[in-house]
């Protein structure tokens, strides 16, 4: 009888080894990959659980949204609109508390991992749950604006408007549960560029008539600013979920064979700049908050430089690529610092060139891609490090 074997690596073997149940693997095909796991893991459908888990927090949403509209002894319910409680109001309401809430409980009993220490698992659970909540509120308040816009006036009995709110609940909450269940690297760097950048355009634009490009950036977290706490909340936010990125990255690596004081440098590296763009948000570009906000800023970029500096000493397999992309980032962001720094000597006095403010979003943005790219090129090498070249016997 012919018998089929696999012949790999003694490295594979001992990695797998930790993975048998019984020295036995299963092994199914996914996505046109082959997955080898222990026999006992669960495979059940994410997509099957997220809908599980959903039924009761919508049903009970429901049954609020009935009480709550019969309590107010209106024959009608406005679809939209706040002159009373309306559908819409009830939704995001309901959606925001019991998915903030169910994300939670989702991610510490599916996702996390529960091999870091306390402090950890809080702050980064704490911080999934606030940012994807609050993406699906700012993504509730665009859709209930444009359902307000085409169906004006219109109005329900109290049972089907509460049936409504079960419906629209039951949507956001799937999604919030499927986003708790599907947590990876690639999905946080994108929450980190969606929390970024839509903080920072919202805040650009509830100040747009008071002219913030004239004075600089900072102006948008100072209390002359429209409301200044959505500024600052997004740099703190920012920062978090950057810390959140380098325990997912260096919780991978640390596993990999090419793990060693270099990377610990770069890990310190990271941390110290999710600090500094916390700072920048805790302590705004005013009174004697002043010094602490602008050498966090600096600092910022100056941690940066150094890490584009030594970054062929720091990570010798990068590619020549990235490594000449990074030298020119050093050499804008280098200029970009200068000129920033000249301008804020001179306070603009007589210079009819680019504002302070332009400077200080370009060296931010040159910074912050950057950091984001590094982490995919490290992402990159780490799965160089886990390739296996296996032969397929037959005897």
């Amino acid at each position: 009888m012919t018998k089929n074997y696999l012949e790999i690596p003694e490295e594979l073997y001992n990695k797998l080894s930790d993975y048998a149940e019984n020295d036995q693997l299963s092994i199914r095909l996914e996505n046109q990959q082959i997955l080898l796991e222990n026999p006992k893991i669960n495979h059940t459908n994410k997509q099957n659980l997220a809908l599980h888990y959903f039924i009761v927090p919508s049903l009970a949403s429901g049954i609020i949204a009935l009480l709550i509209f019969l309590s107010t002894n209106h024959p009608q319910i406005a679809f939209t609109g706040s002159r009373h409680l309306s559908v819409a109001s009830l939704s995001i309401i309901l959606s925001t508390l019991f998915g903030f809430f169910g994300f939670i409980w989702t991610y510490l009993r599916k996702s996390c991992d529960l091999s870091k220490s306390k402090f950890k698992i809080f702050r980064e659970t704490l911080t999934l749950s606030v940012a994807y909540t609050s993406i699906s509120f700012a993504v509730q308040i665009i859709f209930w604006y444009i359902i307000g816009k085409t169906f004006s006036g219109v109005t329900f009995d109290p049972f089907t408007a509460g049936f409504l709110v079960l419906v629209f609940v039951g949507i956001i909450f799937y999604f919030l549960i499927s986003a708790a269940l599907s947590i990876t690297l690639p999905n946080l760097i994108l929450l980190l560029f969606t929390t970024f950048i839509g903080g920072i355009l919202v805040s650009m634009a509830t100040n747009n008539q008071k002219d913030w490009w004239q004075h600089n950036f900072s102006f948008l977290g100072t209390g002359e600013a429209t409301q200044h706490w959505q500024f600052n909340i997004t740099l703190i936010f920012s920062a978090l979920i950057l810390l959140t990125i380098t325990d997912f990255l260096f919780a991978e690596f640390s596993k990999s064979s090419l793990y060693n004081y270099k990377f610990k440098i770069i890990r310190v590296f990271y941390i110290l700049i999710a600090l500094l763009i916390a700072f920048v948000g805790i302590f705004p570009a005013q009174s004697w908050t002043m010094p602490i906000h602008n050498n966090s800023a600096f600092g910022l970029v100056a941690v940066v430089l150094i890490m584009i500096i030594f970054l062929k000493w720091l990570v010798p397999t990068i590619s020549k690529e990235f490594l000449a992309l990074s030298w020119t980032a050093l050499i804008a962001l280098s200029w970009t610092a200068l000129i920033a720094l000249t301008l804020s000597a001179v306070a603009f006095m007589g210079i009819h060139y680019l504002s302070l403010t332009v400077f200080e979003i370009i060296a931010f943005a040159i910074a912050f891609t950057w950091l984001v790219m590094f982490i995919n090129s490290l992402r990159g090498i780490i799965q160089e490090g886990n390739e296996w070249q296996v032969k397929l016997l037959q005897k």
